[in-house]
């Protein structure tokens, strides 16, 4: 990286709400620059940036990291980093950055992968990732076809790489794999003599690393070489070949023998398909080109963090999120590491998925990214007989059956044989080492141990334990849940394995049980979120607001009771971690819960819909050979998304309805999908929305949204009302001041219309009918409230005893000193609203509203011309 100029250091900004943006090379950093103005003028204190780190090409997220020490030169590299600080400096706003420390691209445009390719195990690249080079060549499964019909289909070549000096196997023309020196250096060996010298004389020691920006400084013991460095020796280089040489040796490699030496390299070939059974490297869930890093080796941390650490170091960055951390060896170990390097007062947030009644590990940071406390805050919304009878009415058609449990179980258990047997055979392998002796004592089979590691896995409660030589009771905790479960669901063969590997988790008694406990835990948590996320939330359409990251199906509502315990003992703790209604990896937007939320509250309107247009959309079905397209799960599924995320064009469904079709893997899976079922699923839809046969069903679902719309209102305005006042720092998703009635990404990650809301943030207050506006400037007064109260960032969290009323009131109090805040909001609207806003008046003076006006003593807190139906007072 090249060295940034170190600025004057500048008071760090009081941390009061982010604002979260999604860089890619369309939205690079000169387009947020131009909107710190706006975001100041908001109220946000930091904006909150997704990986700034160079990425692969046209990368829409960062998270395929290509180089972690460089700045992406796709969102303005250095220079543009270093100006969007300035102007975040001068509207005193801070930078929090999303950082990747589990993963890295498996790409040719990746340095160090491209290092361990050509070097093999002895590169020093090869010690960044995790690869089991003892079981052979590293496995690329990169191919559309077996390796010998691309062979001989032509479609692998052999070139020179000016820019890295070497040899590339080239595959369709674009994907480049570097020989190693040994192959290079029999190619050279064949060139005509006359030629030969001249090539030869390209032979260099590049052991001089100084020119590179990418070297870890010399103080390490050990170097992680860059590309110019790949070798401790001489090494031989063909970049600057004159254009005989080039002509002689292009003839060698037109010439050479594709098949003998493929087989020669650290690497090899393969077709895609076979990732799911043969892969010999970490990655990132399921992902085969996003490769796991070892971050738990001291040099390779020092490399992943030199970049985000020197940025801290010079007061341009002041918080970080870190990506997936259960993927880590030892999260607790890296957390402390982390701290330690940054000092004390650097903000850092992980994203962790917390299952209800788990609690976060007492590691070095201030939280979460709070996927926990979105599902409490929607919970408090949805109503509890709602959903009941939604799940009723799906259970007397069959169309749910067993319990969350079950359903999860067997969820989890589909995607660990399919797309993470490769996972599962790793483990297998691990457990199996030593066991003969408990094999034979108790009649194990090779079987029932690989059964008893999916069914560990299988059921595990939550993303993945902790331990490590240590254990915790936490942990302890978790593996007795784990064996009771197995106990209570599987066959007594498994069982019997199963205590066994428990057992030798435990206690291990050689390397292959402590690897074996490592990568159990590792793969815990893309079991689950695989499982849960990507399959089961996709499959039981009982509520889709409740089918949420982080959230469960064994408890889909929150009482208020429930969520004040929770806060009451955030506050205690002075947590700051965040608070979202929406993030990048969300399955819906705010407001696309927030109609579902009220859907739940008036279910006779749902279930009379669902009654009255049965004939009409049986018409729109496709029945062939017997099968109908979609069926009637996937038909409540389409219904409850055209409805929460009206009104919504067929382009947008089309997009939805694959992912999730292809997720639910009920009829059709990302690896070989149905495209007859996506075609007649995506017509079903279309039809609706647009074609006249539809008709009956758009105008139902039209005046089904309008007659929600009042509650949709209220649950939109109350959910931000608490995610801007409860304790925890509220962070924003790019474009939800805004109603937001997105879907899952890539939808959430559609362009925003910055000029419209900057518009309606100047315009003020406005006309109440115009609903975006409405939200954004509430969530303006909250967020400017925020700066101004200290009691909002610092307070205690004192529940409101409150009338019982059908408005379901919801209430707390927040103080800091002589800084008061006052929040009640209604979880329920009325069919009948006259005389229901009565609520108890604050006795003391001082309180003013919201808009601040004042409120005197025994003054109702909510008058009946009230613009928003809820309390908001402040003193102090």
């Amino acid at each position: 990286m090249t060295t940034m100029p170190a600025p004057m250091p500048a008071p760090w900004p009081a941390l009061t709400a982010t604002y979260r943006l999604q860089f890619h090379r369309d939205f690079p950093f000169s387009k947020a620059e131009a909107l710190v103005p706006y975001l100041a003028r908001l109220g946000i204190s930091h904006l909150y940036a997704s990986p700034i780190t160079a990425a692969v090409a046209g990368s829409t997220h960062g998270y395929d990291v290509a180089d972690p020490t460089r700045v992406n030169p796709e969102l303005g590299g250095e220079e543009g980093l270093l100006s969007l600080c300035a102007a975040l400096e001068r509207h005193g706003m801070g930078l929090i950055i999303d950082i990747v420390p589990n993963h890295m691209a498996a790409s040719t445009q990746n340095p160090f992968w491209l290092d361990m390719l050509e070097g093999g195990p002895d590169s020093p690249a090869a010690r960044i990732f995790d690869v089991a080079w003892e079981t052979g060549r590293l496995v690329l499964p990169v191919l559309g076809d077996p390796l010998q019909a691309t062979i001989e289909a032509g479609q692998i070549t052999l070139a020179v790489n000016e820019a890295r000096g070497g040899i590339d196997a080239v595959v369709y023309g674009e994907q480049r794999f570097p020989l190693r020196q040994e192959s290079i250096a029999e190619l050279v060996a064949r060139l005509p003599a006359a030629v030969h010298i001249a090539a030869a004389a390209g032979s260099t020691d590049t052991s001089d690393s100084s020119a590179n920006p990418l070297d870890t400084p010399a103080s390490s013991s050990t170097t992680l070489h860059s590309s110019s460095t790949r070798f401790q020796g001489g090494r031989i280089d063909l970049s600057g070949l004159d254009p005989v040489t080039r002509l002689a040796f292009d003839t060698v490699l037109a010439e050479a023998d594709i098949t003998s030496l493929l087989e020669a390299q650290h690497w090899r070939l393969a077709w895609w398909r076979t990732a799911a059974h043969d892969l010999n490297y970490r990655r990132f869930f399921n992902i085969t080109d996003l490769a796991g890093v070892r971050v738990e080796d001291p040099e390779v941390f020092e490399l992943v963090h030199r970049l985000p650490l020197d940025l801290v170091r010079r007061g341009l960055v002041h918080g970080l999120r870190v990506d997936h951390i259960d993927g880590l060896v030892d999260p607790a170990s890296y957390c402390d590491r982390l701290r330690n390097a940054v000092g004390p007062d650097v903000l850092i947030v992980i994203e962790k998925i917390l299952e209800p009644g788990e609690t976060l590990r007492d590691w070095p940071i201030d939280g979460t990214t709070g996927y926990e406390r979105l599902n409490d805050i929607n919970g408090l919304f949805v109503s509890s007989e709602g959903y009941a009878a939604f799940e009723e009415a799906l259970r007397q058609r069959h169309l749910v059956t067993g319990t969350a449990t079950t359903r999860l179980a067997s969820a989890k258990e589909q995607v660990l044989e399919a797309s993470l047997s490769t996972e599962v055979e790793t483990l297998t392998t691990l457990a199996r080492d030593g066991l003969d002796a408990e094999m034979k004592a108790g009649d194990l089979t090779e079987t029932a141990i690989r059964n008893a590691v999916v069914a560990l896995l299988v059921h595990c409660p939550v993303y993945r334990s902790y331990a490590t030589e240590t254990f915790s009771p936490e942990d302890s905790a978790i593996w007795q849940q784990i064996s009771d479960a197995v106990a209570a669901a599987e066959d007594p063969l498994t069982t019997a394995a199963a205590q066994v590997l428990l057992a030798r988790m435990a206690a291990p008694r050689n390397d292959s049980d402590r690897q074996f406990r490592v990568r159990f835990q590792q793969l815990g948590g893309p079991a689950m979120a695989k499982g849960y996320e990507d399959t089961e939330l996709y499959r039981t359409p009982i509520l889709l607001s409740v089918n949420e990251v982080g959230s469960s199906l064994d408890h889909p509502t929150r009482s208020g009771e429930e969520v004040h315990a929770i806060f009451t003992a955030r506050a205690v703790e002075k947590r700051r971690d965040l608070n979202p209604l929406a993030t990048h990896d969300t399955k819906r937007g705010p407001d696309t819960r927030a109609r579902l939320d009220a859907l739940s509250q008036r279910p006779a309107l749902w279930l009379n819909f669902l009654a009255t247009q049965e004939t009409v959309l049986g018409n729109l079905v496709v029945t062939e050979d017997g099968r109908m397209m979609p069926d009637a799960i996937d038909q409540v599924l389409i219904l409850q998304t055209l409805l929460s995320a009206w009104p919504i064009s067929p382009e947008r469904m089309d997009g939805y309805l694959t992912k999730a079709l292809r997720e639910a893997k009920r009829h059709s899976n990302w690896e070989t999908p149905d495209e007859a079922y996506e075609a007649a699923a995506k017509a079903f839809s279309a039809a609706i929305l647009s074609e006249e046969r539809g008709a009956p069903v758009r105008q139902a679902l039209e005046a089904l949204v309008e007659a929600l719309a009042p509650a949709t209102r209220l649950v939109s305005l109350a959910q931000t009302a608490l995610q801007l006042t409860l304790p925890g720092t509220p962070d924003i998703y790019q474009g939800t001041e805004f109603r937001d009635f997105s879907l899952v990404d890539p939808d959430n990650r559609r362009p925003v219309d910055w000029e419209r809301r900057s518009a309606a943030l100047e315009a003020g207050a406005g006309d109440d009918s115009d609903a975006d506006a409405e939200k954004l400037v509430f969530s303006h007064l909250l967020l400017n409230l925020r700066r101004a109260n200290r009691a909002l960032t610092e307070g205690d969290y004192r529940p409101l005893d409150l009338p019982a009323s059908d408005w379901g009131w919801f209430g707390f109090e927040r103080r800091q000193g002589d800084q008061a805040v006052r929040v009640i909001v209604p979880t329920r609207l009325p069919p009948e609203t006259t005389d229901a806003l009565a609520l108890p008046a604050p006795a003391e003076p001082g309180w003013r509203t919201l808009e601040g006006e004042t409120l005197e003593p025994g003054t109702a807190p909510i008058p009946r011309d009230a613009r928003y139906p809820l309390v908001i007072l402040h003193k102090g």
